[in-house]
């Protein structure tokens, strides 16, 4: 047989018809020529498969039975430090022994690993040769010989999917009982504990201690807290003929067949499962794990409870519709997604199955009338990490924000599908501990919820993240208000402060360009968090402020359950925000007056100044080299904000001072340093000095710039500062130093998308209308420049600065096209290794040309608006004449 073929000897793949690019299954037709059984046989068979249509069936006799694989494959081990050998294994009887598999040249084992056979169904192992395995792999290795449990004299196992030798990701192998030594760097501090750490969290004991008996008022809470929750969770549904035909040719796709005690039909498996085993090409692995996977699984089970408990559904639907139920359930629980079970990792787990958790609860009653209540228990208790919550709270981990968007609801779940007992209320008085002491605050520079209301994830403040959190969390914090598990009021506290921050550096509904994560210009802030905090405030509506802003996200579309009761409650829209906010937790300024919103940006050694993955904001490592955003009030064009994608000039973001760069050299070089990161881009700075702080709602900000040796910017370096009095922004820089000869340092004031490219700006009260347009000022006294937005710009001293009006080509964010547009822009340019140098000037937002020429006139008087005190490398410092207040 060819060896290329005989690599993947038994991965049994998806049939030809449903991933085109898949592989030829051999599988299907013969036992590959270089598989040996002694004291037993081989054969191919029908009964249970995970991939393809058939498996290899291993039949045994004797105590001593081995297969002996030989393939030069296994050498490739040797000199790849990532290698991992794959496989799926089938058991019908359950039995407290373990398959051995040894690896080495001809009778010597050089690694070996054990496969616990515990249970009934398929399980899958992933095992990194040279991480977890015992002993090392040989470059001479040339076989693998699988070793029958030793107490077993007679016995079957199947065997499918199966790769020598591949590539895996370190982080996302997982312990699980059938391989609980793999992966030991995993503990509860990793990154990626929350997913994968499944079994430790199964072995935590509780920590409370359990009543011997149950209160009304607990039975009482507990009636309420389910009966929210399935409120949430059930959606008005008056069940459709079409709907129930749509459920079962959803259902007919997976092909679940049952034999006796057997069950069988189309595999699913989790999104890493595609990615490891080549099914399709990786890019495609997401969208065919949706298709075909955990996530369409789950959904797919969901959508059959939510029919179930409609109304008006008959007994004959009914019937049909917990059959389907219960095969699918059933299906789900063969195919390994059972209790103990890793499926090789779940990294993200929650993204994809959190349907499943509700699909049960919504069933629960049958299940329990249908046996089936307590395996279910145990599967979703496992899935969810349930156990998490039996952690003491003084040995907690930081929280994740991943686990309050995707896992909360299942945890919670979970525990509302037990009958109600003392231990109930244990589990959920254990949760409601655990969830208070998660939500924190945390001081340090992990975990989710800060003081001062910033809300963080992968080293950064992430609104993206932190709204899908708040989506999770706060129907959590409402279904449990008020009754005998509400979180505690510190808790409360700390979310409702970070959704009140969230709607101040909102303009009503976008947040600025520099806390846009990987994804610029995307993402706004959702209604609902506000509505359930709102009724989570009190008996009946004590959180007026939360109902409000709530109904100023909506826009006056009022056309909501939660808008009409707080209607009728005499609730208005909140007005637009006034004052000044500091968020050093997240490095971001926050300055509104009238209907405007400014923030300020910057980056240190603690929070990154980027995230960049592969096609995903791909040319921002410039976002937070001090970012300053206004928004107006949202408009059709750009959201309220300057920015767009079509064209932007990503070497120019407003406020920031950077090396102007050729487009292929600020692409971020993104790569997998090391077994502890992915493969992505998010860079800190060594200089810890960044923030700002405010006194009688007028602020200031500052940040030391050093550029990140990874781009050969080592030796760039300025002192920038703001300073936000009313209407008035006085930015200053300093200390501009770089050795860079090829590119110029520039500092940006503007870059503005013309969706009229004759918008006027005005240069020094005259209105530029043509385009293009371009003119350069090598030095002038008092220049000032009124953009297309109504800002006002005043320069002091306008040395070597440049306007112009054009149409830019640049590559969208995603790295995906070229793109162009119509931008306004002006720049103060540093030359090429500037040394020491400085700039000032002013922002003067919504004004006009009498405006401005006011200003002006103040600025060359006696009694200017503002005068500069000092600016070096020693300090900023600025008086503000009005309210006769320095900032420093």
């Amino acid at each position: 047989m060819n060896k290329i073929n005989i690599f993947f000897f038994v991965l049994c793949f998806f049939n030809l018809a449903i991933f085109a690019q898949a592989p030829i299954d051999i599988c299907e037709n013969i036992i590959p020529s270089n598989w040996q059984a002694n004291n037993g046989k081989l054969s191919l068979s029908k009964t249970h498969f995970k991939q393809g249509q058939q498996s290899i069936r291993w039949d045994w006799n004797n105590r001593n039975a081995a297969i002996q694989i030989t393939d030069t494959t296994f050498k490739k081990a040797f000199s790849d430090k990532r290698s991992s050998f794959t496989i799926w294994v089938y058991n019908e009887t359950p039995v407290n022994d373990s398959l051995v598999f040894s690896y080495g040249e001809k009778l010597k084992t050089d690694c070996s690993f054990s496969f616990q056979l515990n249970f009934k169904g398929w399980r899958t192992a992933w095992v990194m040769y040279n991480r977890d395995m015992k002993g090392d792999p040989s470059e001479k290795m040339d076989r693998l010989i699988i070793h029958a449990p030793s107490s077993v004299i007679k016995g079957s196992l199947f065997f499918d999917a199966i790769q020598y030798v591949t590539t895996v990701d370190p982080r996302a192998p997982m312990r699980d009982d059938q391989v609980p030594f793999i992966n030991p760097s995993t503990g509860n501090t990793t990154a990626n504990a929350h997913w994968v750490n499944l079994l430790q969290f199964s072995q935590f004991p509780d920590y409370l201690k359990m009543s011997e008996t149950i209160t009304a008022k607990e039975i009482a809470d507990m009636e309420t807290i389910k009966n929210r929750y399935e409120k949430i969770i059930l959606p008005d549904n008056d069940l459709k003929k079409k709907q129930i035909n749509s459920i079962t040719k959803d259902f007919n796709f997976y092909q679940i067949k049952r034999n006796g005690n057997t069950i069988s039909g189309r595999p699913v498996n989790s999104i890493n499962e595609y990615e490891i085993n080549h099914t399709v090409p990786l890019a495609q692995a997401k969208d065919y794990a949706q298709e075909y996977g955990a996530q369409n699984a789950s959904n797919l089970l969901f959508k059959i409870a939510v029919a179930y408990r409609s109304a008006g559904i008959s007994a004959a639907q009914k019937d049909i519709l917990s059959n389907q139920f219960f095969d699918f359930l059933d299906h789900l629980h063969d195919q390994g997604w059972a209790y103990g079970s890793g499926m090789g990792s779940v990294h993200h787990l929650g993204y994809n199955f959190r349907n499943y958790f509700s699909a049960c609860l919504l069933m629960k009653e049958v299940l329990k009338n249908n046996n089936r209540l307590e395996r279910t228990i145990k599967d979703m208790y496992w899935f969810s990490g349930q156990g998490r919550t039996h952690q003491l709270p003084k040995l907690l981990p930081s929280s994740n924000i991943d686990v309050f968007n995707t896992l909360l609801g299942g945890m919670l779940a979970t525990i509302l599908m037990m009958d109600d007992s003392p231990q109930k209320v244990l589990q959920l008085q254990e949760f409601t501990e655990w969830l208070s002491n998660n939500i924190g605050p945390e001081y340090s520079i992990e975990g989710t919820f800060k003081p001062g209301g910033s809300v963080t994830h992968h080293g950064t403040l992430y609104p993206a993240y932190a709204i899908d959190g708040l989506k999770g969390l706060t129907p959590i914090i409402y279904t449990i208000s008020n009754t005998s598990f509400s979180v505690t009021p510190k808790a409360f506290g700390v979310v409702r402060k970070s959704l009140m921050m969230m709607h101040r550096y909102t303009n009503p509904l976008y947040w600025p360009l520099s806390v846009s994560g990987r994804h610029p210009g995307e993402g706004k802030i959702a209604a609902d968090p506000y509505a359930y905090m709102a009724l989570a405030g009190g008996k009946k509506l004590f959180d007026t402020t939360m109902a409000a802003i709530y109904l100023q996200i909506l826009g006056g579309n009022y056309d909501t359950p939660f808008a009409k009761e707080f209607i009728a409650e005499g609730i208005k829209p909140s007005r637009f925000s006034q004052g000044h906010w500091d968020m050093n937790y997240g490095l971001l300024s926050i300055h509104r007056r009238a209907n405007w919103l400014l923030t300020v940006r910057g980056h240190n050694r603690y929070f990154v100044s980027h995230e960049s993955y592969p096609g995903a904001n791909m040319y921002g490592r410039y976002l937070t080299y001090g970012n300053l955003e206004l928004f107006y009030p949202n408009d059709s064009e750009n959201k309220g904000s300057y920015f767009k994608d079509e064209g932007w000039d990503w070497n120019n973001i407003p406020g920031t001072t950077t090396l102007e760069v050729p487009l292929d050299k600020l692409r971020a070089n993104i790569i997998n340093a090391d077994d502890f990161s992915g493969v992505e881009e998010m860079l800190l700075t060594d200089k810890i000095f960044a923030g700002g702080t405010h006194l009688d709602n007028q602020g200031i900000y500052g940040m030391k710039l050093h550029g990140n040796d990874k781009y050969d910017m080592g030796s760039f370096r300025a002192n920038k500062s703001w300073f936000m009095f009313d209407s008035l922004v006085v930015c200053l820089g300093s200390d501009i130093t770089n050795t860079i000869k090829d590119y110029p340092t520039v500092t940006t004031l503007f870059q503005n998308y013309l969706s009229d490219n004759a918008a006027p700006v005005l240069i020094n009260d005259k209105s530029v209308t043509n385009f293009p347009y371009e003119q350069n000022w090598k030095f002038a006294t008092n220049l000032t420049v009124i953009d297309n937005r109504k800002t006002g710009y005043y320069i002091p001293d306008a040395e070597n600065v440049i306007f112009t009006k054009a149409v830019q080509n640049s590559r969208n964010q995603q790295d995906t096209k070229d793109t162009k547009g119509d931008f306004a822009k002006l720049i103060i340019d540093h030359g090429k290794a500037p040394s020491g140098l400085t700039y000032e000037y002013a922002l003067l937002i919504n004004t006009d040309s009498s405006k401005m020429k006011q200003f002006v006139s103040t600025m060359t008087s006696a009694n200017p608006a503002f005068k500069v005190l000092q600016q070096d490398s020693i300090a900023h410092i600025v008086y503000y004449g009005s309210q006769k207040i320095t900032g420093c």
